[in-house]
């Protein structure tokens, strides 16, 4: 299970090969739910606690595959973007110190 922040200062967790993006916190403030990112097709949904990203709770199943190199590919893209806002570095050395450390199938995941 990781988080990533997206390049709009959005968090997305992964966990088992899905990626679901933040949803609401609980009334309390304990718990934070998250929703697949494929919400038009999938209903699945994750609770977790805020401090630690455990999960405490999966709701309902996938109805789509997990995707672990597009996961990997989707994180590289979304470290290019930032980088390449961030430092004034040239195109080909941005792109290739995020993409060196990539799996074959990330680098030709759609």
């Amino acid at each position: 299970m990781t988080s990533v922040t997206t390049i709009r200062k959005r968090d997305v967790f992964v966990d088992d090969g899905f990626m679901y993006v933040f949803d609401s916190l609980s009334r309390d403030g304990k718990k934070r739910f998250w929703r697949c990112r494929n919400r038009n097709i999938c209903k699945a949904r994750i609770h977790t606690n805020v401090k630690d990203l455990t999960v405490i709770k999966k709701i309902n199943d996938h109805s789509h595959d997990s995707d672990a190199a597009k996961i990997e590919a989707e994180v590289a893209v979304t470290n290019i973007k930032i980088r390449s806002a961030q430092t004034l570095e040239s195109t080909s050395i941005v792109l290739n110190e995020c993409t060196s450390g990539l799996s074959q199938a990330a680098k030709v995941s759609d």
